[in-house]
């Protein structure tokens, strides 16, 4: 040894790095359960050597010891990549697994309390004791007996009861599944700016190349983890250590840039949509959504990943009924109704109900075609005379009637503030019934000019009209046609008349909204104040003479069987009231199934990947512990290998 102090040296940095390494493994201990905490592990590696000598053959050099190479923060690039992707796509599929399951319990098929027994008798044979089906079979016996007649209002309110519960059970989910959702949106933009901050502060520390900001990498990964089971999300990092993030293909967090996810909110529904606030422009209502459902959702797409897509997805827009599944587009049903559970749930049970309520009161008050027309004096000595062409009124000749006898007959099921006819007297002196049509879609899709239109269709609506003003003289004034619509209002109208290739259509109304009013559906029916209050007006009488319709309560009774309802847009299948009931929650329990057995196999995966990460970055005790004692070892190594250095110094400095 060249120099007797240098060995002091030797000593001294195996002293320190020994130090240092019991440190790092006791803040290793120390954050054993700290969430998203990596494991650091200590490299050695030889410190300077010093050249004393030239051989002929080498050079001869003194070590100055040993130091501390590098911490290693411990972790593996592509199981983090995969992890964050797997628990993304798990965490979809997971969420809207629980949207279904929320559906299946309303309906309570496993409790003993099933929809089912309301509508049509539990098991293969009619429940007398509950179904509205049963009291039918009972009607059928004795149109004319009360007790019969009581038990079918009876039941049809408990139907309507139970409906509802259900319906609007959906809804309200939809108002949670909302507010989760606002939430979740929330913690995105808290996580976005945590990502931001912790990129400038990473930057700041390492720059100089010195040291290592591990603790806030291990913050920003665990972000990162958490941001990745929200929503699709890719990221890469720069030499500089900042993290580029972004969002379903947009950028959320740069270098110089946190951008913030908006929360649209709908003014009709209160449902919060995420939106880019940077790519939208919000003052002409221009709104570049966070989410592209015009790509299909699939692996293969990389679509299904997130939780909040999936919540958006079963949530929906709004909340629907009948009128947004029958006649509707089967192409654009898949693409907006049909991606919802609860919308599609809510459609499915409204046109259930609806056709229940239609087809009986149909049978009670049946509708025929009609044309004729009406004088209509007005006040300044002026008339017009409105001619209705082929619109629907009630067929006098084949109506049942009420013991009043009277016409028009009461139906069954009721609309809240729509009446089912509007009584007219034509020119002749003849009174006509018109029956107040349902709001529903009644138009074709056409293309004109090379654009496409929603043009009134009159062979599915509800006729027309042609309205002559004339002068009290008899000189016609003015003559205007369009669609027959006793609900359209001034401020919204239905139609809008317009002028196109010069020819007159009369176009749908894009921000026309359905009336609820004028339909059978749940949000708006009820059975009949009349029929509660006195049973024996539930028609049940012939026309003619008066006699008891026996053959009324059978047709109704058959309605349970007769085939008319389809579950799908488009679908040739068509099922009975039990056999729709039956399909519409076979498809609920179908897809809830095929969705719980995604989310359990990707949850073993994630937990899979997860063990392997944590093999990498979790912290061992036991590996701890050991690693201590072996420093500490070391540590007490280099103290004796001072003390005899030292020592050896001191005899040869009081030797001489």
């Amino acid at each position: 040894m060249a120099n007797g102090m240098e060995a002091l040296y030797v000593g001294g940095s195996g002293l320190r790095s020994a130090q240092n390494a019991i440190n790092t493994s006791a803040n290793n201990l120390a954050n054993v359960n700290t969430a998203g905490y990596v494991r650091q592990q200590v490299l050695f590696a030889d410190k300077n050597y010093n050249t004393f000598a030239y051989a002929s053959v080498s050079t001869q050099r003194v070590g100055l010891g040993v130091g501390i190479g590098d911490i290693v923060h411990a972790r593996d690039v592509f199981l983090d990549k995969t992890y964050r992707s797997e628990a993304g796509r798990q965490s979809y599929y997971n969420a809207y697994y629980n949207a279904i399951d929320e559906v299946q319990s309303l309906y309570q098929e496993l409790e003993g309390t099933a929809f089912k027994d309301v509508l049509m008798g539990s098991g293969s044979e009619r429940d007398s004791n509950s179904s509205l089906w049963s009291a039918f079979e009972m009607l059928a016996e004795d149109p004319s007996d009360m007790t019969n007649q009581s038990l079918v209002i009876q039941r049809s309110n408990l139907l309507l009861t139970r409906a509802n519960a259900i319906y609007s059970s959906l809804s309200t989910y939809q108002s949670q599944i909302n507010i989760q959702i606002s939430n979740d949106i929330d913690r995105v933009n808290e996580l976005g700016k945590q990502i931001y901050k912790l990129n400038l502060d990473i930057q700041s520390i390492e720059a100089s190349g010195v040291e290592t900001a591990y603790d806030l990498r291990d913050a920003r990964d665990s972000a990162l983890d958490e941001l990745g089971a929200l929503v699709n999300m890719s990221y890469s990092e720069d030499a500089t250590g900042v993290v580029t993030v972004k969002l379903e293909g947009q950028y959320f967090v740069d270098e110089a840039h946190f951008y913030e996810v908006g929360k649209q909110i709908d003014r009709s529904t209160g449902y919060v949509n995420a939106y880019w606030p940077y790519l939208s422009n919000e003052v002409n209502g221009q709104y570049t959504n966070l989410f592209d459902f015009s790509i299909p959702i699939s692996s293969e797409n990389n679509t299904d990943i997130g939780e909040i897509k999936a919540l958006v997805q079963a949530r929906g827009d709004g909340v629907k009924n009948f009128a947004y599944l029958e006649g509707a587009d089967p192409v654009n049903y898949a693409n907006t109704v049909g991606m919802s559970v609860m919308e599609e749930s809510e459609a499915q049970l409204d046109v259930l109900i609806h056709g229940i309520a239609t087809q009986i009161n149909d049978i009670l008050a049946p509708n025929t075609r009609a044309s004729f027309s009406v004088r209509t004096e007005n006040a300044d000595g002026t008339y017009s005379i409105t001619e209705y062409k082929n619109v629907k009124v009630l067929d006098v000749d084949n109506c049942r009637l009420g013991s009043d006898l009277q016409i028009p007959p009461r139906e069954l099921f009721t609309r809240v503030g729509t009446e089912r006819y509007t009584e007219v007297t034509d020119t002749d002196g003849k009174t006509w019934y018109i029956y107040n049509e349902e709001d529903i879609y009644d138009c074709k899709t056409v293309t004109l000019a090379g654009k496409e239109y929603q043009i009134w269709d009159e062979t599915k609506g509800n006729g027309y009209t042609t309205r002559i003003d004339y002068a009290a003289d008899g000189t016609p004034l003015r003559s205007e046609e369009g669609p027959y619509e006793q609900w359209t209002t001034k401020d919204n109208q239905k139609y809008i008349k317009q002028f196109i290739s010069g020819k007159s259509y009369y176009v749908l109304n894009p921000d026309y909204a359905l009336d609820t009013s004028t339909q059978y559906t749940l949000s708006s029916l009820g059975v009949n104040d009349d029929l509660e209050n006195q049973a024996d007006l539930f028609p049940h009488l012939t026309k003619d003479t008066h006699e008891i319709d026996y053959g009324m309560g059978a047709q109704i009774s058959d309605l349970w069987t007769t085939k008319t309802l389809k579950i799908y847009p488009g679908s040739a299948a068509t099922f009975s009231f039990s056999e729709y009931y039956t399909e519409m929650i076979g498809g609920i329990a179908s897809a809830g199934s095929t969705y719980e057995s995604t989310a359990n196999t990707l949850e073993s995966s994630v937990s899979a990947v997860d063990n392997k990460r944590q093999q990498v970055t979790g912290v061992s005790t036991d590996e701890e512990l050991t690693n201590m004692i072996k420093y500490q070892n070391a540590y007490n190594a280099a103290s004796r290998y001072i003390q005899t250095v030292s020592d050896m110094i001191e005899q040869l400095v009081t030797q001489l």
